[in-house]
C-alpha cells in the first residue's frame, strides 16, 4: 500500500460508513439476487461484502430493512432514468419517442433480470402474509407512486394534454400494467413485444392510438 501523501485526507466515519453502505447494497443485490429473499442469510451478505456480521446490523435492523433498502436504490435509479428520459425528449414533436425510448428501457429491464423479478414477487408474498411488515412495504410503494405522478403531471401539462383519469389512477394503473406484463415475460418468455409497453403508455398518456392501430368500431 502506498504511503498516504500529505495532502490526502482520512475518510470520516461518516464516509466510511457510506463506503460500507454501498458494498452491502451490492453485495445484498447479489445474494438476493441468487438465493432469493427467504434463503439469502445476513452471513452470506456480509462474506460477499467482506464484512462482518456485526458491520450489517451497524447499517440495517434486520434483513427485511435491507432489502427495502436496496428497493429504493433500485427505484432511485429507475426514476432517475426516466426523468433524464423523458428531459431529453422535451422538444417540439418528440414526446411519444421518449416515451418510447422510457418504455423500451424498462422492457430490456425486466427482460434482463429476471432473478430480480422472481425476488420483488416473493417480497410481494412475504408483505401480503405478514401485516407487521405490510405498512412499511406500502410506504415503499407510495413514493413510487408518488414520484410517478409528478412526472405523468409534467409530461402532460408540457403538452397540453389533460389526463383521461385522475394522475394518481393513471400511475397506479402504469405500474400495474409495468408489472403485469413482468409477470406475463417471467411465466412466457418472449412473449412481451419490446414494443407493447410504449405503444400502451403512448395511448394512456399521448392521446393518440399506437402505431398499426385499427380504428374503433362505431357503436
Amino acid at each position: 500500500m502506498s504511503p498516504r501523501t500529505p495532502t490526502q485526507k482520512r475518510p470520516t466515519r461518516a464516509q466510511k460508513r457510506e463506503a460500507n453502505r454501498g458494498r452491502i447494497l451490492d453485495a445484498a443485490r447479489t445474494v438476493f439476487g441468487a438465493h432469493g429473499y427467504h434463503a439469502a442469510t445476513i452471513e452470506e451478505i456480509a462474506d460477499e461484502a467482506g464484512l462482518s456480521n456485526g458491520a450489517i446490523y451497524y447499517n440495517f435492523r434486520n434483513k427485511e430493512e435491507l432489502f427495502l433498502a436496496l428497493l429504493d436504490a433500485r427505484l432511485d435509479e429507475r426514476l432517475e432514468h426516466t426523468r433524464q428520459t423523458l428531459a431529453a425528449g422535451r422538444g417540439a414533436g418528440s414526446g411519444d419517442r421518449s416515451l418510447h425510448e422510457e418504455a423500451l428501457d424498462v422492457t430490456r429491464s425486466f427482460k434482463e433480470s429476471r432473478e430480480w423479478r422472481l425476488l420483488l414477487l416473493e417480497f410481494v408474498a412475504y408483505a401480503a402474509r405478514n401485516p407487521g411488515f405490510a405498512k412499511r412495504f406500502k410506504d415503499h410503494k407510495r413514493r413510487l407512486r408518488t414520484a410517478l405522478e409528478e412526472l405523468i403531471e409534467q409530461h402532460l401539462s408540457a403538452r397540453g394534454i389533460t389526463p383521461p383519469i385522475p394522475i394518481d389512477q393513471l400511475a397506479m394503473a402504469i405500474t400495474a400494467l409495468a408489472n403485469g406484463l413482468a409477470v406475463e415475460e417471467l411465466s412466457d418468455p418472449g412473449a412481451v413485444s419490446d414494443q407493447l409497453l410504449g405503444d400502451l403508455l403512448t395511448m394512456l398518456l399521448s392521446q393518440r392510438p399506437p402505431r398499426n392501430a385499427k380504428p374503433a368500431r362505431e357503436r
